[in-house]
């Protein structure tokens, strides 16, 4: 039975009339008293109702209870103030929403202590700070639908953030960069290749794998980032972050030397436009296993010290903010490598990529000397 959905029943030769509804600890039941019909039970109902929801307005399962669902005036509003979800972050948020009803539904947020929700997780030995902060950023949007759900909005905490992870992966210095990308301990000049474009364009892994041709603009010197390979092996038309309405399509400065080798490779290889740039021996993409182990391999053949530091494929990526951020303002690198806020973000894809790659030709002589 639905919450204040109207039922009757036969009791003593009288028809009476009741609804449910939970209270934010079980489920009740309560009878329409002295009425005699149904409209007289339908007038009980929407007083009760009426005062049920104002005096209970604030309670979390109340402002929570459609958010993040499909076809929801919560979703509709999201859209109309461009922010445009794609159905993935949707299922997840709503999968929170969910277990954030389940834990927190019959607290007032207005009486809520921040404090109450960080000792939650504090508690929670199970789920990683990445997971725990996803937690918080989705409790976050419970107090931006406030705004639209109670009498007087409850304004957002700042909540504490949690390490992500307990060690970061670490930097490589420009002489480890350099006993990596010799060509000589790699058994696949493929991968060599893809592990550089990587190392030099501050690609995310997934990134490289569904890099095609066409991405590159070889007279300019410029990559267009426009794409990623989920854990589907789909490949997207989107950057992290991003969905088919909103793009966060970037472009990043290519160092002449790394141009010169995907040129060298993609005339050999008589590769098309629309052709993946790095395919496996049997035509198809690698997957992020194959690649991380066969990182794993070069490492050890380099001679590199992995003993005392955290070197995974990341860490190239690692390497190149690091590296950019000694020439080149933090906002402009935040750009490059996608790690924008959403005003920043905003600014850089209503721009056209022809314009992208001429405000990005200053930077390219800095590029080649950084990544010699």
């Amino acid at each position: 039975m639905k919450d204040f959905e109207l039922k009757s029943k036969i009791f003593d030769g009288k028809v009476k009339f009741y609804f449910s509804y939970f209270d934010g600890e079980k489920d009740r039941i309560k009878t329409c008293r002295n009425c005699k019909n149904k409209k007289d039970a339908m007038m009980f109902l929407i007083k009760f109702k009426k005062k049920y929801l104002v005096d209970n307005q604030y309670l979390i399962k109340n402002i929570a209870q459609d958010m993040f669902d499909n076809e929801s005036e919560h979703l509709k509003r999201l859209e109309h103030f461009g922010k445009n979800l794609s159905s993935e972050t949707i299922k997840q948020k709503r999968q929170f929403i969910e277990l954030i009803i389940k834990e927190f539904g019959s607290y007032k947020l207005n009486e809520l202590k921040i404090s109450q929700i960080e000792n939650y997780l504090l508690n929670d030995d199970f789920h990683s700070g990445s997971w725990k902060n996803f937690f918080l950023e989705t409790f976050g949007n419970i107090y931006d639908e406030s705004v639209w759900k109670c009498t007087k909005p409850v304004p957002k905490p700042h909540f504490q953030r949690f390490a992500r992870n307990s060690h970061k992966p670490d930097v490589f210095t420009s002489n480890e960069l350099n006993l990596i990308f010799n060509k000589n301990i790699w058994v696949s000049q493929k991968e060599w290749l893809l592990f550089y474009v990587t190392s030099s364009c501050g690609l995310r892994l997934g990134e490289a794998r569904a890099l095609q041709v066409r991405q590159l603009k070889i007279y300019e010197g410029i990559l267009v980032v426009d794409g990623f390979i989920k854990r589907n092996g789909i490949r997207t038309n989107y950057n992290k972050k991003g969905n088919n309405n909103d793009r966060k399509i970037r472009c990043v400065p290519i160092p002449d030397k790394v141009l010169i080798e995907l040129v060298n490779y993609i005339t050999s290889n008589k590769l098309e436009s629309d052709d993946y740039l790095f395919l496996d021996e049997n035509d198809k993409l690698f997957t992020n296993c194959h690649l991380e182990y066969t990182f794993k391999k070069v490492l050890k053949s380099s001679g590199i010290n992995t003993f005392e530091k955290k070197f995974v494929p990341h860490s190239l990526r690692f390497t190149y903010v690091t590296k950019m951020r000694t020439s080149f303002p933090v906002e402009d690198v935040r750009k490059i490598v996608g790690h924008t806020t959403t005003e920043m973000t905003d600014y850089y894809t209503r721009m056209l990529i022809t314009d992208m790659c001429k405000t990005l030709q200053p930077a390219r002589k800095v590029i080649n000397e950084l990544f010699k």
